[in-house]
């Protein structure tokens, strides 16, 4: 408890730092951010921007371009 308590009190204590020690606890600091928020973020099967087709439900071709593998009507 006593070492704590010293440690404590060494935080007050004014010191000088490089800019490039800096710089690199800031990104690992924010890379540790990213992957901690990665880890504990829970599992969703949300897709987003893909496969946005103009295909309709039964899978022939709507109006418009339809660049998808789509049956064709015949």
């Amino acid at each position: 408890m006593k070492s704590i308590k010293q440690k404590w009190a060494s935080l007050d204590e004014e010191k000088t730092i490089n800019g490039k020690l800096l710089f690199f606890e800031f990104l690992t600091a924010v890379l540790a951010g990213v992957l901690l928020g990665i880890l504990i973020t829970p599992f969703r099967s949300i897709t987003i921007a893909s496969n946005n087709e103009n295909c309709s439900a039964d899978g022939n071709k709507t109006e418009g371009n339809c660049a998808c593998s789509c049956q064709e009507e015949d």
